[in-house]
């Protein structure tokens, strides 16, 4: 994350000054509670999903998982949902990469978090091996709207990786 925080701030370091300096602050709140002991579970959900295991919580665990998720959404600027002013079915909890029921108004995420949101989905691209721009194409204007103007930034800074 810390590296394409930095290689967004050189591409335009008018536009994105600091942008480095953000992402030092980058998903902390994973870190306390009431986040960090479902993250746990998250994480090894994910990891399971990866190697082809399956993972079956409990109810209240997944309710947990499901809460975490929402928290850490509505606390972190580099997240859509931390725009909108509908705080309900903020993530879909069937699989939580899937679109929510409804669509989410990103049309008000300044330029500042676009960017760490794009240098977010450039790091976890690396980690996964796959490509942002399909990350984006599964969900811009589905899951999250965004303007064409933001839409044209994302791309633009995915174009980076």
């Amino acid at each position: 994350m810390k590296k394409y925080s930095q290689i967004i701030e050189d591409y335009d370091p008018i536009r994105f000054s600091g942008l480095s300096e953000q992402a030092k602050e980058h998903d902390q709140s994973k870190y306390k509670e009431p986040e960090k002991e479902p993250y746990i579970f998250i994480s090894w959900q994910y990891h399971c999903k990866d190697i082809g295991k399956e993972f079956d919580a409990p109810k209240d665990l997944k309710d947990q998982m499901d809460k975490a998720s929402e928290h850490h959404v509505k606390s972190n600027a580099h997240h859509p949902e931390y725009h909108c002013s509908d705080n309900s079915n903020l993530i879909n909890r069937e699989d939580r990469d899937k679109p929510p029921e409804k669509i989410i108004n990103a049309t008000k995420m300044p330029d500042m978090d676009i960017a760490e949101m794009a240098a977010d989905w450039m790091a976890m691209s690396e980690e996964k091996g796959t490509k942002p721009q399909d990350w984006a194409d599964k969900n811009i204007n589905i899951r999250w709207k965004f303007t064409l103007k933001q839409r044209a930034l994302i791309y633009e800074l995915l174009g980076l990786f």
